[in-house]
This record gives structure tokens, C-alpha cells and sequence, in this order.
């Protein structure tokens, strides 16, 4: 008979409580188990110490006698010491994007660096623009006075 460690749900509707049970492989997710090994209640904060309740003896029991734990189930055991953590394998080529997708993205990334490098972007530029906004705008003051004066004489000559 195989025999998994894995997570039995409990609780109400939106407020999942899970034991941790040794069930036999065919029975259902919540159906018939053999022995419960502890509870995992994942409303408690992360930090909370009864997040996570493990019978240790237990499950070492089960793991010698050849039962497999489920992804989930061996987190837990590798958090408590009880079994090494699980590897991660790399990923595969299929995985990764097509040469056509890289070659677009490797075009963007060329034109975002063309455009950070134009000199109207850089602060040089916008400092050597603001000092020649700065002379045009008196040149048009000057002007303006220029034009009142006269303005001020026809309106004086009118009366």
C-alpha cells in the first residue's frame, strides 16, 4: 500500500483549516486517512507558531517506513528539520522565450538607451536651454516697454 503525506481540508467556506495526514494514495483529498500527523491553519499569520503543528515522531515513522510527502507537506518538514528541502531544478529550454520575442525586446531596450542618451534628455541640455529661454524673454520685455511709451503720448495728444 503507498502511502502519501499530504493536506486533508477542513473548515468553512473562505476560512481553510488542513490536517496533515498519512493516507493511502487512492483515497480522496478529504476522504479516508490512516493517522492524523498534525494541522497547518493558513489564516494565522506567517510568524505565529501554530501556523504549523507537526507530530515529528510520527512523521518520521512514516518517512522510514516509505511514505512520500506531497510539495506542500515537505516545506513544512524541511521548515521543522525533519527532511532536507526540496531541489529546484532549472528550468528547461521551453521555458524560456523564442529568439523572435528576444530580438523585439532587445529592440526596445535599444531604443530606450537612444532615447536616455539624446541630448534632450540630459540635464546638460535642459540647463543650456533654460539660459537661452532666459535672454528672449528680456529682449520681450524691453520691447513691450518700448511700445507703452509711445501709446501713453498719442492718448495724451488726443485730448
Amino acid at each position: 500500500m503507498a502511502v502519501a503525506l499530504r493536506l486533508s481540508r477542513g473548515g468553512s467556506k473562505k476560512r481553510p483549516f488542513y490536517r496533515i495526514v498519512a493516507a493511502d494514495v487512492r483515497s480522496p483529498r478529504d476522504g479516508k486517512f490512516i493517522e492524523r500527523l498534525g494541522t497547518y491553519n493558513p489564516m494565522r499569520s506567517k510568524d505565529d507558531p501554530e501556523r504549523v503543528l507537526i507530530k515529528k515522531e510520527r512523521v518520521s515513522y512514516w518517512l522510514s517506513v516509505g511514505a512520500k510527502p506531497t510539495n506542500r507537506v515537505a516545506k513544512f518538514l524541511a521548515n521543522e528539520g525533519i527532511v532536507d528541502k526540496l531541489k529546484i531544478y532549472p528550468q528547461t529550454k521551453k521555458d524560456k522565450p523564442r529568439t523572435k520575442t528576444l530580438e523585439k525586446l532587445k529592440a526596445k531596450e535599444e531604443k530606450v538607451k537612444n532615447k536616455n542618451l539624446k541630448p534632450e534628455n540630459s540635464i546638460e541640455a535642459k540647463v543650456t536651454e533654460e539660459k537661452t529661454a532666459e535672454p528672449v524673454a528680456e529682449t520681450k520685455v524691453t520691447e513691450e516697454k518700448t511700445t507703452e511709451p509711445v501709446a501713453e503720448s498719442k492718448v495724451t495728444e488726443e485730448k
